[in-house]
């Protein structure tokens, strides 16, 4: 009985705590032009031991993760994690000639993997890019 209570101790002890924001810069995408935010994926482990941790993001059709050419799907190692500490990751979401203004939402996938490479925990959270046409200048 000793032992099943010590290994159901041991077992709480390495459960990861892991927290995902997201954010981007500058607040807007100007539609009908080149132009892009950098989509920032903030990882903080709030837990003792070290986690490794890779994002797959989701975009809409319109918007890239490629400055040239249409990619809607990718992969970001954000990297270790230690415990107690925060990794922020930046990714460039771009806009075309084909951008409309309105909101574009972007999925984020967040893997975290423990010290033999099995998956920990997985979490899924959304960002709405707001995009909007570019204001002439006036003289």
């Amino acid at each position: 009985m000793t032992n099943i209570i010590s290994m159901f101790v041991d077992l709480t002890a390495v459960i990861f705590m892991v927290n995902l924001s997201l954010r981007y810069h500058p607040d807007v995408l100007f539609g009908y032009s080149s132009s892009h935010v950098q989509l920032i994926i903030r990882v903080e482990n709030s837990g003792e031991h070290p986690v490794w941790s890779e994002a797959d993001i989701s975009i809409p059709e319109h918007v890239s993760l490629a400055p040239n050419t249409e990619l809607r799907k990718g992969r970001v190692r954000v990297g270790i994690v230690e415990g107690k500490e925060f990794l922020e990751k930046a990714v460039r979401v771009y806009a075309n000639a084909y951008t409309n203004p309105q909101m574009y939402r972007c999925n984020v996938t967040l893997y975290t993997f423990n010290k033999n490479g099995i998956i920990e925990s997985r979490m899924e959270k959304s960002v709405d890019i707001r995009c909007e046409l570019k204001k002439e200048a006036s003289f």
